[in-house]
C-alpha cells in the first residue's frame, strides 16, 4: 500500500518538475519513473527536492531519463517558453 501511495505521489510530482513546455508529462513519466524512485525516492512528494536530487545526480541517470531531463532544462532556459 505505502508503494503504491508512493507511486501515485511520485507521477504527481515528476513530470510537473521536469518540464515547462519540454518533453510531455507521459514521457517523462515513462523514462524517470525508475530513476526517480531509485535516486531520490527520499524526497517524495517534495518536487523541488526531487529535481534538485535528479540534477545533482544526472551522471547516473538512465539514458532515457536523462535525454528527457536535458530537453526538459533547455525547455526551461529557452526565452520562448518564458512568454
Amino acid at each position: 500500500m505505502k508503494l503504491r501511495l508512493a507511486l501515485v505521489l511520485l507521477c504527481a510530482t515528476v513530470a510537473p518538475v521536469m518540464a515547462q513546455s519540454g518533453p510531455n508529462e507521459s514521457m517523462q513519466r515513462q523514462a524517470c519513473m525508475g530513476d526517480a524512485v531509485r535516486l531520490c525516492g527520499a524526497y517524495i512528494p517534495d518536487r523541488g527536492r526531487i529535481r534538485d536530487c535528479m540534477a545533482a545526480q544526472v551522471e547516473q541517470l538512465s539514458p532515457s531519463c536523462r535525454a528527457v531531463f536535458d530537453a526538459s532544462v533547455q525547455a526551461e532556459r529557452s526565452p520562448s517558453s518564458r512568454r
